[in-house]
């Protein structure tokens, strides 16, 4: 794995991905086991954050995931605070775009973006990180965001 570091991001290193293997957050058997378990609920729309998104890799492959489980409408909303990892995120979501599939990036610290989605308004969001302590303000904030799984780093 390759480590870079941002000035944006002064306190974490920017997350990089090696061949196609995610090594922050949780891994892609533990999202495609959540996006099946939606599919299972007979849901056919599915809304993804992803909190820390970084250069958007792990959202865009997730929507790649829900798509192949027959999901048919897909929204995802990627935050980073690296304006560099925001803009290419961007960039491969165009390169990558699909009719069934909405994706949408910003550059905004996790709380931020949490404040203004509405109560239950994700129904799975990642992270990069471990949960945060329950009685936490993010935990609260996810909580609040989430109707589905909220899946961070083992």
């Amino acid at each position: 794995m390759h480590m870079h570091f941002s000035f944006a991001d002064l306190l974490h290193p920017v997350r990089s991905f090696d061949r196609g293997v995610i090594h922050h957050g949780p891994s892609m058997a533990r999202i495609t086991a959540a996006l099946a378990e939606r599919r299972r609920e007979g849901r056919r729309s599915i809304r993804i954050l992803d909190l820390e998104c970084g250069d958007g890799e792990r959202l865009l492959r997730t929507a790649a995931c829900a798509r192949e489980l027959g999901f048919v409408a897909i929204e995802g909303v990627g935050v980073d605070l690296s304006v560099g990892r925001i803009r290419h995120a961007r960039r491969e979501a165009q390169a990558q775009a699909h009719h069934s599939t909405r994706l949408e990036f910003q550059v905004a610290e996790a709380m931020a973006a949490l404040a203004v989605e509405q109560d239950g308004a994700a129904d799975l969001i990642l992270m990069c990180d471990a949960q945060p302590y329950p009685a936490s303000p993010l935990a609260i904030a996810l909580a609040r965001v989430s109707v589905g799984p909220v899946l961070g780093a083992p």
